[in-house]
């Protein structure tokens, strides 16, 4: 492609599972498909990733595994002078037209411009605060070349910025005065490629997904499930997928335990492929999204490719999603929660084949193409091509 770009993509942390990983992960493989060269920088490496045609690879350099021992700094900063290093290494080796950071990570941003002072930097902001940060897993974040609530501040420091929904992106401005561009998510195309019969009697399945952390509240889920939806549902199933998460060990453990203890529950702590990902989706009649101020997210976008109709929280990028009673339902309130639950269960099929066809038809929005086109025209606007 003549006119195609040479794109920096940062994200410190590609290589894990969670939804900014996939999204940076789908959004590389379209830019390459589209015939861009994509140079790929993350602390770790991204088997799938590195496969893909031009993309080049590039993982943070340890600059003090060759110091002195007896030279000791903060974590902090040994991460940011690795940072700072590797990006420059990057710049001065591919010469990229723009770069694209994929988290809400200034740092990013000021190693670029330290290298390169006329390098186009764009930022894409899934949230401008990290609402997990606890002071027990700062570490954490520190190991993944994160810096949560320290750079905030420094945002502007992008020539433009994205968000991932009008809920993050009101946030951003009354926050930091900061105006920014929607590019809503995508999901991969292997969640479009596949035919299946939308009028096909569903089981009364009840799914949820998403990484096991106490924000996400599926042990609110399994406390409802149990009290209120199986007297009035006998025969309705729960279907708990997610994934441990290291920061919150605990809450994980937990879920097993409350998991084992009620009837009817199917848990799931793996990373699911696709193909496994829809046949769940399809086998359920309703998807719940219980995280109150969320973002945005994939999986019910997943869930609505595949027929399964939402209920989403009204506090939250999600409301985006759906109209309420056409495509799903938003919940004001835990009591709708569990009213619209309990409605989906007893209302008839031909209703939810109605509803099941609008949710199908609404997450084709959400396709990767659709995605890399709106990102790169922001890029070429920074561009230096």
């Amino acid at each position: 492609m003549p006119d195609g770009l040479r794109i920096l993509v940062i994200h410190p942390h590609i290589q894990l599972f969670g939804g900014s990983e996939v999204l940076t992960r789908i959004l590389v493989s379209e830019l390459s498909d589209l015939g861009h060269e994509v140079i790929v920088l993350s602390s770790g490496v991204a088997e799938d990733v590195v496969k893909l045609k031009n993309i080049k690879f590039e993982v943070i350099r340890d600059v003090f595994s060759k110091v002195p021992t007896d030279f000791i700094l903060s974590m902090r900063t040994e991460r940011i002078i690795n940072i700072v290093y590797t990006v420059d290494e990057v710049l001065n080796r591919y010469k990229p037209d723009v770069c694209l950071v994929m988290i809400q990570e200034p740092i990013y941003v000021i190693a670029t411009k330290l290298a390169d002072p006329k390098m186009g930097t764009a930022l894409y902001i899934h949230y401008p605060f990290e609402e997990e940060l606890t002071s027990n897993n700062v570490y954490v974040f520190l190991t993944l070349y994160r810096f949560p609530h320290t750079y905030e501040n420094l945002y502007k420091l992008a020539d433009l910025h994205m968000t991932n929904s009008n809920y993050t992106a009101s946030a951003l401005y009354r926050s930091f005065g900061i105006e920014s561009n929607v590019v809503y998510p995508a999901i991969s195309w292997e969640y479009f490629r596949n035919q299946f019969d939308l009028s096909e009697d569903r089981k009364d399945i009840i799914l949820t997904v998403g990484r096991f952390v106490p924000q996400k509240r599926q042990d609110v889920l399994l406390d409802w499930f149990k009290r209120f939806i199986k007297p009035e549902v006998p025969d309705a199933e729960l279907v708990i997928i997610g994934m441990p998460d290291m920061r919150f060990l605990n809450y994980y453990d937990r879920l097993k335990k409350l998991s084992s203890e009620v009837e009817g529950v199917t848990f799931i702590d793996k990373v699911l492929t696709p193909d496994e990902m829809m046949k769940y989706y399809r086998m359920a009649k309703v998807y719940i999204h219980l995280r109150l101020g969320e973002h945005f997210g994939m999986a019910p976008v997943e869930a609505m490719s595949q027929g399964a109709i939402p209920i989403l929280p009204e506090q939250s990028g999600l409301a985006e999603l759906v109209t309420n009673g056409r495509d799903g339902y938003i919940a004001r309130n835990d009591e709708e929660f569990i009213k619209y639950l309990i409605k989906l269960m007893k209302t008839p099929n031909q209703e939810l084949i109605n509803m099941r066809n609008f949710a199908y038809r609404r997450a084709w929005y959400f396709n990767p193409d659709r995605l890399a086109k709106e990102v790169l025209h922001y890029l070429k606007i920074i561009s230096k091509k």
